[in-house]
């Protein structure tokens, strides 16, 4: 291809300029936005799932033991139990399920394997991946903790909108990098010589000259010989507020909002908004987080407790109150209630409020003031 047809290859035909940019590679940004809010809402329910404290329970008495320590400390020896439940919720949230199994009564979060589910049977989990290690055994469905979100993987469907939603966000992109970005006319005389060295000469000033004319940062100047001439066009460079500005951002947002209200997130605390903070996380709590405690919980009580143990009140029980950080100015009247009317003990009130218990009987002990009293006493004048 001679330098000519190079050259006018480059002009665009409907408007007849050339963009300068053109060879220059692009990323494509608007593939990122989806995952960054994928991610983020991913980490946003892991982290608050793994503040949540395993509480166990022994015949209907709070007991710290070997599972208490294994669910809140060690599940096992490579691993916090933070970054344990980051990782197994990492998994459910992002891929809609999560195995978990036990070997030498440790608990370790599988990174692949193959179910083969069955009706009237256990399911089998083949070709378990831990750490990179491929297992060989084959586990029962009894035997392993199967976490499942939802019917359909919430991921795809984000995935499916984004394919023509992120059309959108590209083309409003390249309207924003177009309105914005350095233009000019260069006008090249007929009588421009083509010589083998006047080509190289127009060549180097396209590539490099031009180039590093239009990337300077500070003053710059073009040089042109041969009677060409550059005259520069207007643009919106360094104009603040532009529509198609935010017209980016108004779609960046809207990806937001989609993949917070995919995963039960209130919009605002995935883009960080600060209004109604309080109300905000209250929701997602109840519809977001409680419902995967739920699903850890049911999962846990069913097969590591059994149902004769789960009915003779020994289980264990998510408490995701301790997700939430609590001012003690915020509390301290609901606490004086829920004490005075029998609800709390002490170390109920120190456990709210993240503090150590005291091992002391009287602190168990629950208090109810003089205030209330039977209805039948009353009506008895007692």
């Amino acid at each position: 291809m001679g330098i000519w047809e190079w050259f006018l290859g480059l002009f665009k035909k409907e408007s007849g300029l050339v963009r300068l940019d053109e060879n220059i590679d692009n990323i494509k940004a608007e593939v990122l936005y989806k995952k960054l809010a994928v991610d983020a809402s991913i980490n946003l329910i892991a982290n608050a799932v793994a503040r949540s404290e395993f509480i166990t329970y022994e015949q209907g008495k709070e007991k710290r033991g070997e599972n208490y320590y294994l669910f809140n400390v060690e599940p096992n020896p490579n691993k916090t139990s933070s970054k344990f439940w980051r990782e197994a919720i990492h998994q459910l949230v992002y891929n809609n399920e999560c195995l978990i199994i036990q070997q030498n009564d440790y608990f370790y979060v599988a990174d692949s394997f193959v179910k083969k589910p069955y009706a009237f049977r256990d399911n089998l989990y083949d070709q378990v991946e831990v750490s990179g290690l491929s297992l060989r055994e084959k586990f029962r469905e009894r035997d392993v903790f199967h976490l499942e979100l939802h019917k359909q993987e919430i991921r795809k469907v984000i995935d499916g909108m984004y394919v023509s939603y992120g059309k959108l966000i590209e083309a409003s992109m390249k309207h924003y990098k177009a309105n914005n970005s350095r233009r000019g006319i260069l006008k090249i005389p007929t009588s421009y010589p083509e010589t083998e060295k006047a080509q190289k000469e127009l060549e180097s000033l396209l590539n490099e000259k031009m180039r590093r004319f239009f990337n300077a940062e500070g003053g710059a100047a073009l040089p042109l010989s041969n009677g060409m001439e550059y005259d520069e066009l207007t643009s919106n460079i360094g104009v603040k507020g532009t529509a198609e500005g935010r017209e980016v951002r108004s779609f960046v947002d809207d990806i937001f909002d989609f993949v917070a209200v995919a995963f039960q997130i209130p919009p605002q605390l995935l883009r960080g908004n600060v209004a109604d903070t309080d109300k905000a996380v209250n929701n997602f709590l109840t519809f977001c987080i409680n419902p995967i405690a739920e699903l850890v919980e049911d999962e846990v009580n069913r097969k590591l407790y059994g149902k004769a143990n789960y009915l003779n009140r020994t289980y264990m029980k998510m408490d995701t109150t301790r997700i939430k950080s609590v001012d003690i100015t915020d509390i301290a009247s609901s606490l004086d209630i829920l004490t005075r009317i029998g609800a709390n003990t002490l170390n109920d009130n120190l456990r709210i409020l993240g503090r150590e218990e005291i091992d002391e009987a009287w602190a168990n002990e629950r208090y109810i003031t003089k205030n209330y009293e039977k209805i039948n006493d009353n009506a008895e004048g007692r």
